[in-house]
């Protein structure tokens, strides 16, 4: 190998490495190695921002946007509702959202199912006294099943498709994925449907015993109260008070400083701010009965408790609850915090919001719909609150006539849908300023970035390298075997880069691999497609999985009980079928 191709390869090796530690930003991480490439000089100073005008970058950002501006008109929930609350028993109930999920997840894109389909989910089980944690968790695998049947379901299969162009002349169709993409989905949706959610705990409560709002019983929160000068708590101890109130005290802030000191040794006083932890019931007792303020207090005339999940696009990413100034901008208080039942250290004035994070929110519903809206956050229950937006079933018509255009291949799938989005704001039906919003930046720009360092490592030779060390590696061991590996690998490698990652390494050396074979790249191409969307494993690997952590309850190994299974028949059935509608 020449200087320039150990070079990129170590520089994709140290960039995957920087990914899998999830120290920086997914998209910080990309920019730098582009920056790291232009420098060394292995991505040419002219290409370096060629990612931005391709036209997986184009059709990504598109749908981004078409799929959100759906979700925020409620224009697929009425059907979605009809089949969740159809269900009297768990099996009744996991099996039609499931499906729903996967048909979502085809048409729109993993996050924009699991949009639609969450608060549904989260009501449906409350209703029928299922726990979030045995639905949330199937719901999420099954988006990123159904997204490995069409070409907009996964930037991964755009990414597919365009490697393809590029190394053969021509593109995967938009249904191409669908031959072994459909049985690979079907046959997890029937484990998801029939058997994982089994194996998952029941967390949570899945009633409203408390009086709460139906479907607002997530928790446990951690907030900050104000011991008032009449509470009958001044004087009892630390321990004494988390025993007899069933919550957890995580420091004690006396005249504007923290008290260093054993718990057992700490006596309430006035004027004391507690940094508590407990479920809701219990914070909205504490503020009720025992003189803690503001902790939880009970919604004003007029006003509504709402929860909302920080998601990947959400502008709170990084900041605190008390720097976004949710009073002042939206007439809305962020009233507690919740981490999957993992504490943080300091108060809301220090906490660093994540994706998963929920929010309590209360607030009248227009200005709750207003910071929602503002935030890019998910509402975990349907209490008629849209994200935004207007204009009927415009939005929906001008998505099926794209839809169609690119199936029968009039128009190429990155015009068709920005023709779509174009018509929805000259219509009236998307506000300009929601276009911009709505897309989800992050992910253009990590794409953006990494798309010229995935061009270079197939034009260097560095791809064929690495092919060649493969092959040279493995033997003579045969076709069926070489796709066995990649499978492997793409699966193996998700969890930790995430699929887009994956891809855009595997992508080139899979064809390099194919061309010295001399075998047909597109099987290899398509398991790469199904593996790098496999990520059934961990809760970041992919965004879906991050977003349910904490409305599920969800622990690490949770993932692997559920997941483990629905992997390996991903694996044997995507073994069994790819080489038939794919030969070698």
């Amino acid at each position: 190998m020449s200087l320039d191709q150990l070079a990129l390869l170590a520089l994709m090796a140290t960039t995957l490495v920087v990914l899998a530690s999830d120290r920086l930003r997914y998209d910080v991480v990309a920019v730098g190695a582009l920056l790291g490439a232009v420098g060394l000089g292995l991505v040419p100073i002219e290409h370096a921002f060629a990612g931005f005008a391709s036209p997986v970058v184009v059709t990504v950002a598109a749908l981004l946007v078409i799929g959100r501006t759906l979700v925020a008109l409620g224009l697929l929930e009425g059907l979605a509702r009809r089949l969740a609350d159809g269900g009297r028993t768990p099996l009744g109930l996991i099996v039609p959202l499931c499906g729903l999920g996967a048909l979502a997840g085809a048409c729109l894109s993993s996050f924009g199912a699991l949009a639609l389909m969450m608060p549904v989910a989260l009501v449906a089980g409350t209703r029928r006294g299922i726990a979030a944690s045995r639905l949330l968790l199937p719901l999420s695998f099954s988006t990123l099943l159904g997204g490995m049947t069409t070409l907009i379901g996964s930037p991964v299969n755009l990414l597919i498709a365009q490697a393809r162009q590029d190394a053969l002349g021509r593109p995967f169709a938009l249904f191409d994925f669908a031959a072994a993409g459909l049985p690979v989905a079907v046959a997890g949706l029937l484990w998801l449907g029939l058997a994982s959610w089994r194996l998952l705990p029941e967390r949570g409560p899945a009633t409203t015993a408390s009086g709460l709002p139906e479907g607002l019983e997530v928790g446990p929160y951690q907030t900050e109260g104000r011991v008032g000068g009449d509470s009958p708590l001044i004087g009892l101890r630390v321990p004494a008070f988390e025993r007899s109130r069933a919550v957890r005290v995580h420091g004690v802030i006396r005249g504007g400083l923290r008290v260093f000191a054993r718990p057992a040794d700490i006596d309430l006083r006035a004027g004391d701010v507690l940094l508590l932890e407990a479920a809701l019931p219990v914070l909205q007792a504490l503020a009720a009965r025992e003189g803690i303020r503001p902790a939880l207090p009970e919604a004003r005339g007029g006003e509504e408790i709402l929860e909302a999940v920080i998601t990947p696009a959400s502008i709170a990413l990084g900041s605190c609850p008390l720097t976004l100034d949710a009073p002042g901008r939206w007439r809305v208080e962020i009233m507690a915090v919740a981490r999957n039942g993992r504490r943080f250290e300091g108060g809301l004035g220090e906490l660093s919001l994540m994706v998963g994070d929920l929010l309590l929110l209360r607030g009248r519903p227009d200005h709750l719909q207003e910071a929602l809206a503002a935030l890019d956050c998910l509402p975990l229950r349907d209490r008629g609150i849209r994200l935004a937006g207007r204009g009927g079933a415009v939005p929906l018509v001008l998505f099926a006539l794209a839809l169609a255009l690119a199936v029968l291949g009039l128009v190429p799938p990155p015009v068709a849908f920005v023709a779509a989005l174009f018509g929805m704001v000259v219509s009236g039906a998307l506000p300009l300023s929601e276009v911009y919003r709505r897309i989800d930046w992050p992910v253009v720009v990590f794409l953006a970035a990494l798309i010229p360092i995935g061009d270079a490592l197939a034009e260097s030779g560095a791809a064929a390298g690495l092919a060649g060390g493969v092959l040279k590696l493995a033997g003579d061991i045969g076709p069926h075997a070489l796709l066995a590996m990649t499978l492997a690998a793409a699966m193996g490698l998700s969890p930790l880069l995430g699929g887009v990652a994956t891809t855009l390494m595997l992508a080139p050396v899979v064809l390099s691999l194919a061309a010295q074979a001399s075998v047909s790249a597109d099987p290899f191409l398509i398991a790469v497609a199904i593996g790098a969307s496999a990520d059934f494993f961990t809760p970041f690997g992919h965004h879906n999985n991050a977003l349910i952590l904490g409305p599920g309850g969800y622990r690490f190994l949770d993932y692997g009980r559920a997941g483990l299974p629905l992997a390996l028949i991903v694996l044997g059935v995507a073994l069994a079928v790819i080489p038939q509608v794919w030969p070698f």
